[in-house]
């Protein structure tokens, strides 16, 4: 009978472990729907696209062998921004599901390897909207608008 009692005890501490358990993680799922709740009542959190288009212009100008960010004249020639204009020289995208995607349009410094300058841009550019906005980046797409050449003085 000593037997009987014993395992039916040890019975009866398994389930009150398993019930204990179930229990904690109950209330640890209680305070996660908390926590998603709070966030819910303090309301959204929206970016315009000009605040995207300044973190990309402060980016892009950072980047060696950009001499600067470009914009298509009436007469087809790209032009340097000076640095209120910065924006200028970008199209946002922004759409409602967090994703964004961006054309960049830019000057470079004569003897840059473009390919490799149009790749760091993208990849900088993706980064950088990424790590501060939060958002999904879809593309950077870069347009080569023209080359600076330094005139010898």
């Amino acid at each position: 009978m000593d037997k009987k009692k014993e395992k039916k005890e040890k019975t009866e501490d398994v389930s009150v472990q398993k019930t204990e358990k179930i229990a904690k993680e109950i209330k640890i799922e209680e305070k996660k729907d908390e926590k998603v709740k709070a966030k819910e009542i303090l309301g959204e959190v929206n970016i315009v696209p000009e605040v995207i288009a300044t973190i990309i212009s402060r980016t892009v100008i950072g980047i060696p062998g950009v001499a600067g960010l470009a914009t298509r004249a009436k007469g087809g020639i790209g032009t340097l921004l000076g640095t209120k204009e910065l924006e200028k020289g970008i199209n946002v995208d922004l759409r409602e599901n967090k994703e964004v995607s961006t054309t960049i349009s830019v000057i470079l410094e004569y003897g840059s390897i473009i390919i490799d300058v149009a790749k760091e841009i993208q990849k900088k550019v993706k980064g950088e909207l990424e790590t501060k906005t939060g958002l999904k980046v879809t593309g950077v797409n870069v347009n080569i608008q023209g080359v600076h050449i330094e005139e010898k003085k």
